[in-house]
């Protein structure tokens, strides 16, 4: 199957529904704030916030997720997003997994 990561948006919810999701480097923390996200520190990392997420998933999403899980959606963030974002592949066992706990088709 052929994935589509702007009608997907699945990687970008938190099925957990935690405060924080992605982890993030120093310079990641620093170029965070200064686009002015919260940061938040969970047992010892540094993780990206979230915010409340009522759409397919999970109750959290990242905070620079814009638009709506299986519909058109994006990363607000995109050119600066963290390097955990960027290793992330599509079609992967990652990728598989949070189609499926959204509920989309694999």
């Amino acid at each position: 199957m052929d994935y589509d990561c702007q009608t997907c948006g699945a990687c970008c919810v938190d099925y957990f529904g935690t405060e924080g999701y992605i982890q993030l480097t120093s310079a990641e923390v620093e170029r965070m704030r200064r686009l002015a996200l919260p940061v938040v520190r969970w047992q010892g990392q540094l993780l990206l916030g979230t915010r409340r997420h009522d759409g397919l998933g999970g109750e959290t999403c990242c905070v620079a997720f814009v638009g709506e899980v299986g519909r058109p959606c994006a990363c607000a963030i995109h050119p600066d997003r963290p390097s955990a974002c960027r290793a992330f592949e599509v079609g992967s066992e990652g990728c598989r997994f949070a189609r499926e706990a959204a509920g989309l088709p694999l």
